[in-house]
């Protein structure tokens, strides 16, 4: 039976036994034979004859040779050749049983060596197949030969000898990884959905992060594996680390698209799972650079914000030395683990204020004994180190601007009260960066100015009537340039692009901020030019930062660019926006005083129908970001129709040069025939900025919650407002 099902060797052949004395192997036997004469024979008669043949039947059987595989790996055989039987070896562990004449046993030094050349030329055919370039001192082996045949999803489902070269690789990667799981026992590609990436292009993506990124918000261990981070730490912050790099990496510009679903499935997927402070590590990242977002409804960042300082109290990062009282395990940390704990929620009070400010929206940090942190005592330096310890600082600041002066209780103060905590707060301000000395000052000093624009633009909110006493409008400008300023030079050595989401948003801000002031009476107090060129800077600035074309960067850019070109002062007039041709209109009086506080007086100032203060904010609910919000508001309103689908189109495939006559901006060279100044979709009868704005339906508050959605409105496509919101609705303004 065994013989029957054992494969056939060179003694066999159809199941019949062959001469012996045809194969090499038998011709050797033979050697050892010594052949019986004729006198032997005579000699011993039929019982010598009979001895004889018993011992040459021994000698037969002592020359069998062992199988391929025992011979490699030494071990006795117990192979049968006639009739052929596997040996047992052989026939337990399903090995094919086979004894070649011309076999030859392989070193292991020279089996591994082939094994690790094989691997790495499944490599290199993954990394073509897969459109990535070869790596650094490889070459290509087999490269795939273009093929001129149609593609297959234009015709029918042919396949072209690429395809099937395709399947060949992906059966040999399947080979190299199980080669690499036994060798290393770790993964050859780390996978999210569709996204696969190589061990080579990990750790480029993880270099990428602590050069470019990291030195914002330092906070992670650069020493870590990648392996580590996601089998030890978290799949979460491995990903997002990935991301982070991702967002300008120039070998596969596609890498964050394509990751951004997979993702987010991840992100829910370990919030709903229980987490620990690694994965509060990855929101503080994905919060501080979020995915791109085209509008505000898919933005979740200040959501996953909330999400993020909820799971960090939930498993008391805030009491970093008792994490016991918030697991329902047994929890043992070292030293090491309380100081990375407690380095992680001032981490998480960094960002969560940073979102604050550039969300406009109230602060929901909690600082408090946990990060009372010392610069003059050596035990916390060595746990926080010196510039994470100025930026808590920085923002804790920030928090205190917030609560004192964009809080609903600022309206029990005098009217000037206001104007003077502002000016206690920036000497302060100035005090403690004088105290501070971190490692990078470059940084420093940017997040230190980014604070002050923060406090300074709550002169937009300065009810002062008299332009000769404004100089809180003269302290904003030059806040306003000199962080401007300091974003710049990071645009020229090329960082600008890696900075937080937060120094983009503050960037808008002081653009919105120079075109608000610049085309006001107050202009005639400032040096325009130099304003001109920071509000042109500032928008080349934000395209060329952008993550994806049409992200929110680059549409509040292209909204920059329309105001300032439609502006007064975009169109190089000797008037100002005073003196706009909106002249006459019955609503010009209320227009910037509707948003007023019931409480306070209505200071308008009128001459000839003309209002000759429009530094005014109508959307005044979004604290230093009330003035970006205002300015956005305005432009939809100066929109003739589809504002949200027009603006797609014009950022995607005509950009507007806000210096330019033209819409577009013209070629090298070009000749511009027609000075006639204008956008095709602005309404020709208004200046944007100086419009007087009734509110559609008679709507007197933009800032009631009920029709005012503070997250989901910019930007977007928006229905009329609801026909049972009239002027006498709302009784109570909830902005600040």
């Amino acid at each position: 039976m065994l013989s029957s099902m054992s494969p056939t060797t060179p003694g066999t052949q159809g199941g019949q036994p062959l001469a012996y004395i045809q194969s090499p192997t038998s011709a050797r036997s033979q050697t050892f034979k010594r052949p019986a004469s004729s006198d032997d024979e005579d000699h011993h008669g039929d019982d010598a004859g009979g001895q004889a043949s018993q011992q040459g039947a021994r000698r037969q059987t002592a020359v069998k040779r062992a199988c391929n595989e025992c011979r490699q790996q030494k071990l006795r055989c117990n192979v049968q050749q006639d009739p052929f039987q596997s040996c047992s070896r052989c026939r337990k562990q399903g090995l094919k049983c086979v004894i070649e004449p011309n076999f030859k046993r392989i070193g292991k030094r020279n089996r591994n060596a082939e094994m690790e050349k094989e691997m790495e030329a499944l490599r290199e055919r993954l990394a073509v197949y897969e459109g990535r370039a070869a790596m650094p001192n490889q070459s290509l082996l087999n490269p795939p030969q273009p093929t001129t045949e149609s593609h297959p999803f234009a015709g029918g489902p042919t396949h072209s000898e690429e395809d099937d070269a395709y399947l060949q690789s992906q059966h040999q990667q399947v080979a190299a990884t199980s080669l690499l799981d036994l060798r290393s026992g770790s993964p050859m590609f780390h996978s999210l959905g569709e996204v696969r990436l190589a061990p080579a292009q990990v750790i480029e993506l993880f270099t990428e992060f602590f050069h470019s990124y990291h030195p914002f918000l330092p906070f992670l261990d650069p020493t870590r594996s990648p392996d580590d981070v996601c089998s030890k730490d978290s799949k979460l912050l491995f990903w997002a680390i990935i991301s982070v790099a991702a967002r300008h990496y120039e070998p596969d510009v596609g890498l964050l698209n394509r990751l951004k679903e997979p993702l987010t499935n991840l992100i829910w997927q370990t919030i709903k799972m229980q987490p620990n402070h690694h994965v509060v590590k990855a929101l503080c990242l994905l919060c501080t650079w979020p995915l791109p977002a085209r509008t505000t409804v898919t933005d979740p960042t200040f959501m996953l914000c909330g999400v993020m300082m909820q799971i960090a109290m939930q498993i008391g990062l805030h009491q970093p030395t008792h994490p016991q009282d918030f697991s329902r395990t047994k929890v043992r940390l070292r030293q090491e683990d309380i100081h990375d704990r407690l380095r992680t929620w001032a981490v998480c009070n960094i960002v969560a204020q940073t979102v604050s400010t550039g969300y406009g929206q109230p602060s929901i940090t909690l600082y408090d004994s946990t990060l009372e942190f010392r610069q003059d005592d050596e035990d916390h330096m060595r746990i926080i180190p010196p510039n994470l310890f100025v930026r808590l600082r920085q923002e804790m600041a920030a928090s205190r601007i917030n609560k004192l002066l964009y809080s609903s209780n600022i309206h029990r103060f005098s009217d000037n009260a206001a104007t003077t905590y502002m000016n206690l707060e920036a000497d302060r301000l100035n005090e403690e960066r004088g105290l501070m000395d971190g490692v990078d000052k470059e940084l420093e000093d940017l997040f230190h100015r980014a604070v002050s624009l923060h406090l300074h633009l709550y002169s937009f909110f300065n009810t002062e009537i008299k332009l000769e006493r404004r100089d809180d409008l003269l302290a904003l400008y030059f806040t306003a340039t000199g962080f401007l300023e300091a974003a710049f030079r990071l645009q020229k050595d090329n960082r600008l692009k890696y900075a937080p989401y937060y120094i983009t948003q503050m960037a808008l801000a002081a653009g919105f901020a120079l075109l608000k002031l610049l085309n006001s009476d107050f202009a005639g107090r400032l040096p325009f030019d130099q304003g001109r060129q920071f509000v042109l800077q500032t928008i080349d600035a934000m395209r060329k930062s952008k993550v994806m074309q049409n992200d929110l960067s680059d549409r509040l850019a292209e909204v920059l660019a329309q105001l300032w070109k439609e502006s007064s002062r975009g169109r190089s007039s000797l008037h100002s926006m005073s003196q706009s041709p909106v002249a006459g209109n019955p609503g010009i009086a209320t227009m910037f005083n509707s948003q007023s506080h019931p409480q306070q007086p209505q200071h308008r100032r009128e001459s000839s129908g003309m209002l000759e203060d429009p530094l005014g904010l109508i959307i005044r609910s979004r604290m230093s970001m009330s003035v970006v919000f205002d300015c956005v508001w305005r432009w939809r309103e100066s929109q003739v129709s589809n504002a949200s689908e027009q603006l797609d189109a014009t950022v995607v495939n005509n950009p507007t040069n806000p210096d330019s006559s033209t819409n577009s901006t013209p070629p090298p060279g070009a000749v511009v025939e027609n000075p006639a100044h204008g956008l095709p979709n602005f309404n020709p009868q208004l200046n944007t900025l100086s419009m007087p704005l009734t509110l559609t339906n008679g709507l007197t508050s933009a800032n009631s919650f009920e029709i005012f959605d503070p997250v989901s409105w910019m930007l977007e496509s928006q229905t009329e407002w609801n026909a049972q919101y009239n002027t006498g609705t709302f009784s109570h303004d909830f902005g600040a």
